[in-house]
């Protein structure tokens, strides 16, 4: 168990002045990811995220993300379990995060960096749910099911289907490559 302590910096952060929900899974991936890069794994690619939100911390606040790993099966998929604390050590969200190992052994620099895709899917919601920072007063949850690599620099378009008025389906595809699967539910 790895604990890592973050700042919300005012880049992070909405305009009511409390952390984007983007920058806190982004804080969350990069942690687990951090874990994985110090356990010696060498590349590997974002295959699934599941994050809870209870609460968004203010700018210039400290958090902490306690990272454990999960159950794995080294030889193809690796498992980070995640909790999001305060400055006080107040539990205010949570996550599990997949991860796969490549088919190669290879680092390839023009796939995106694993924090920076979730976010950049993420912050595409935006366009279709632009108060999603505001619904997340109440509790949230985001499940991202990625199907394939995004490269850097990669366009792609997001569909959403609402379902309810508190559940969101998102589709995020790369020309006919669907990149990712999403849902977004408030409580």
């Amino acid at each position: 168990m790895k604990t890592f302590e973050y700042s919300i910096t005012p880049e992070a952060t909405a305009k009511d002045g409390m952390a984007t929900v983007s920058s806190i899974c982004g804080y969350m991936v990069n942690a687990a990811f951090r874990t994985l890069s110090d356990e010696g794994y060498g590349m590997c690619l974002l295959s699934r995220c599941s994050i809870e939100i209870d609460e968004r911390p203010k700018c210039g606040e400290m958090v902490n993300i306690r990272v454990d790993s999960g159950l794995n099966n080294i030889v193809t998929l690796l498992n980070r379990n995640v909790v999001l604390t305060d400055s006080e050590g107040i539990e205010i969200g949570r996550g599990k995060i997949e991860w796969l190992m490549p088919k190669t052994s290879e680092k390839d620099d023009s796939i995106e960096s694993p924090a920076r895709l979730a976010k950049r899917f993420i912050n595409k919601f935006h366009g279709i749910v632009p108060d999603i920072d505001a619904i997340s007063d109440l509790q949230l949850r985001i499940d991202m099911d990625f199907k394939e690599e995004a490269r850097r620099r990669n366009n792609f378009s997001v569909a959403f289907k609402k379902i309810c008025d508190s559940r969101y389906f998102f589709l995020a595809r790369s020309g006919a490559d669907t990149l990712c699967r999403a849902m977004l539910q408030t409580a």
